[in-house]
């Protein structure tokens, strides 16, 4: 979060969660793995990297308290904007392919309104297939869905299946 509060564009708390989705989504297509390892799911307005939500809007997650974030938190009305980085980003925590990707998804996405990110999000395979089948208001969503559906998707999922369980 910090990375893309750096970048001097001014993000809701919704417009932070689904560029960290679609930074993810973008990673783990082209790399065989997510940059933030969230977990994410399927809410009302669209995926939601549930952790760092929780984080933007107060509540200690991963044993991070939110007085503890390396960024301002404004509030207006019940939105809460993503402002002001309090120190440097540590670069050497992200690979060379992380900082493209994140880099490529500000570019293309961080421009969007909340209603042009709404209706991309709820267009992916990944959190219709979740939102569908949910059974609370907060279903999780499975990475191999965040998969190109193509010739080489079961090959794929297998492939990070037997890489995750060395984690």
């Amino acid at each position: 979060m910090l990375y893309l509060a750096s970048k001097g564009i001014e993000l809701s708390q919704y417009q932070m969660v689904k560029l960290l989705y679609l930074a993810d989504r973008e990673h783990l297509r082209r790399f065989g793995r997510p940059i933030t390892f969230d977990k994410y799911v399927a809410m009302p307005f669209g995926p939601v990297a549930s952790a760092a939500y929780d984080l933007l809007r107060g509540k200690k997650a991963l044993g991070i308290d939110p007085s503890d974030l390396p960024f301002e938190r404004r509030k207006h009305d019940k939105i809460i904007f993503v402002e002001h980085p309090k120190r440097d980003i540590d670069r050497s925590m992200f690979s060379r392919s992380d900082l493209v990707v994140l880099d490529q998804t500000v570019e293309k996405y961080g421009d969007q309104s909340f209603d042009q990110l709404y209706k991309l999000t709820h267009d992916h395979f990944a959190y219709d297939r979740a939102w569908k089948s949910r059974k609370t208001k907060a279903d999780e969503m499975r990475f191999e869905d965040f998969l190109a559906e193509d010739a080489s998707k079961e090959d794929r999922v297998s492939d990070l299946a037997f890489v995750a369980k060395g984690m």
